[in-house]
């Protein structure tokens, strides 16, 4: 049994990071039975991020590893009749996702003072209220760093939404009309797309990236349509 390890759920989210949402969502979709604990601290995770998983003993950090690492063992159940060239665009989606997508969100939501507060509220709880606004201003600032020598930081906030919504017309042009990204069956980057886009369009941050996903019934629609995919079903593949 597959021990699958998230934070604690934010914000009307399943999960407020999208790294595992995404790896949530491949399990419910690929059917592999698993046990859900959440945590808070991800100093506790083996790269002290989040998600991690332990299986047969053995603890594993970082969703695209975790997934490999579940193809290895169950088989590539969400790759079936893809052909090369799909599973090339699946990587080079999953990529931009993670490796810009993703600053997107980090920077205007970590970064703008005005949605600090509430970052504040839900993750640093577990520490002392007399240094809670200390520790939360000095994570801020450590994102604010790693965002910089990303360099998403480097950038407007006008231009970073820009990029953001580039990126999320690309996948409304790629998915077209088709239920899912490649055709009639949800893959592995409908998984990412739908957590990427889940946490993007959060209501509790308002930003002109969510608006722009909010203005596209097509993409509403197809989040709605992976998320019945994912946890619609009866059959819950979760034991806890």
């Amino acid at each position: 049994m597959i021990e699958f390890y998230k934070f604690v759920s934010q914000f009307g989210m399943r999960d407020a990071s999208p790294f595992c949402l995404k790896l949530m969502t491949y399990l419910r979709l690929a059917e592999i039975p698993h046990h859900t604990h959440e945590i808070l601290d991800p100093r506790k995770a083996p790269k002290a991020k989040m998600p991690f998983i332990i299986d047969d003993g053995a603890r594993m950090g970082d969703s695209e590893i975790i997934i490999r690492h579940l193809k290895e063992t169950f088989g590539d159940l969400l790759g079936e009749g893809l052909s090369d060239q799909q599973k090339a665009i699946s990587h080079a989606f999953n990529t931009l996702l993670a490796e810009r997508f993703y600053w997107t969100i980090i920077h205007t939501r970590w970064t703008e003072p005005k949605f600090q507060p509430l970052l504040q509220d839900a993750w640093f709880t577990p520490v002392p209220k007399l240094v809670r606004g200390v520790v939360a201003r000095l994570a801020f600032k450590q994102v604010a760093k790693a965002s910089i020598a990303q360099g998403m930081g480097r950038h407007s906030l006008e231009e970073i939404h820009a990029f953001a919504i580039a990126d999320i017309d690309a996948i409304a042009v790629m998915l077209g009309d088709k239920d899912y990204f490649f055709d009639d069956q949800p893959r592995e980057i409908d998984a990412s797309i739908y957590a990427f886009l889940s946490v993007a369009k959060c209501d509790a941050f308002p930003t002109p990236i969510r608006d722009h996903i909010m203005k596209s019934q097509r993409l509403l629609d197809y989040l709605d349509r992976v998320d019945q995919a994912a946890y619609g079903s009866s059959e819950n593949m979760e034991t806890a």
